[in-house]
């Protein structure tokens, strides 16, 4: 039996856990649409085969993106509009929830965490009355910033849960800032009754997985493919459902696989742990959700059934109350039967 179509995929229901808003990309798209700024492929900027590790990710980055747009573009109604866009988007592919995640320093500064994040959710209630998408927002703390600013974001974060934030991550340099340095931050999270994720196992090794579940209580994994190395860390990870959160275009992009076909992802799969499929940065990588289902259903021969474990899971790991989660696995059950 041969895998599924791209449009057979796009057809299906939908839930992605790993996207991030990516403001400053989003803002230059909406300042090319008026004109300000000339027209770029953000994905097509940057050559990261120059660079190595974490250093490969910052400079793919740095240089794709918006850069010196102006402060002006921060505004409460671009902020709106940009979440509003990426939902439209998501919409488009019949997500029917999505977990969006949003860190950038400059946004924070200059509008201040709530305006922010009011932004974001007047976009959130305006995508789910017209497209009946749901979305959550995850707080991306930046490991570089150091354990006050992480403090900090968490605060903000548990002051905006009306927002719709349900989540904080912890991303940046795995190596050089371990997961100790964070453990307070993360803690007032859990005490507040807020999801953990964690980008592990992505430039570092098995141990980095291992102290983000130990020390910061992480329920899910940004990326986490080098769980591969150990086999007790994917006995661990599938006995108790630590999730992974995998983005293969941007494994592939940044160098930590060297082609699809050598991505630990089926071995993941055959090991029981509970992997989900995103597309973590899509205008920076030139991507959506179904093109990087379609990508490991071609080539990995997956049929239909394991498209729709993969979708299941991440309904099964969203941040959601239990009975929202039981009615996205209904809706994907149903939308699949459909499809």
């Amino acid at each position: 039996m041969s895998h599924p179509s791209l449009e057979a995929i796009r057809r299906l229901p939908k839930v992605e856990l790993h996207l991030h808003l990516e403001t400053s990309l989003r803002l230059r798209r909406l300042a090319e649409r008026h004109g300000d700024v000339d027209p770029v492929e953000p994905h097509l900027v940057a050559d990261p085969a120059k660079f190595s590790g974490y250093d490969r990710l910052r400079r793919l980055r740095y240089a794709s993106r918006a850069g010196k747009i102006s402060s002006d573009l921060y505004s409460a109604e671009n902020i709106e509009q940009i979440t509003y866009e990426l939902l439209e988007e998501a919409s488009s592919q019949h997500l029917r929830y999505v977990e969006v995640r949003v860190g950038g320093r400059r946004g924070f500064s200059l509008l201040g965490a709530e305006r922010m994040l009011e932004a974001m959710a007047r976009a959130r209630m305006r995508a789910e009355d017209e497209f009946g998408i749901a979305s959550g927002f995850i707080i991306t703390i930046v490991r570089e910033r150091g354990p006050e600013e992480a403090e900090q974001r968490v605060r903000e974060a548990i002051a905006c849960r009306p927002c719709g934030v349900v989540a904080v991550d912890l991303a940046g340099d795995e190596s050089n800032y371990p997961p100790a340095l964070f453990t307070r931050a993360l803690g007032l999270a859990r005490e507040a009754g807020l999801g953990i994720t964690v980008h592990a196992g992505e430039f570092a090794g098995p141990s980095s997985i291992w102290t983000s579940i130990y020390q910061l209580g992480a329920h899910r994994l940004g990326h986490g493919i080098r769980a591969v190395e150990d086999p007790e860390l994917l006995a661990y990870l599938r006995e108790h459902e630590v999730t992974l959160e995998i983005c293969p275009s941007s494994n592939m992009r940044l160098g930590l696989v060297n082609s699809l076909g050598g991505h630990p992802l089926k071995k993941l799969m055959a090991a029981g742990v509970p992997v989900t499929i995103n597309s973590d940065d899509p205008l920076l990588l030139g991507t959506d959700l179904s093109r990087e289902l379609h990508l490991v259903a071609e080539t990995f021969q997956l049929r239909m059934n394991q498209i729709a474990e993969l979708l299941h899971n991440a309904a099964r790991a969203a941040f959601v109350p239990d009975d929202v989660r039981d009615r996205l696995q209904q809706g994907l059950a149903t939308g699949r039967a459909r499809a």
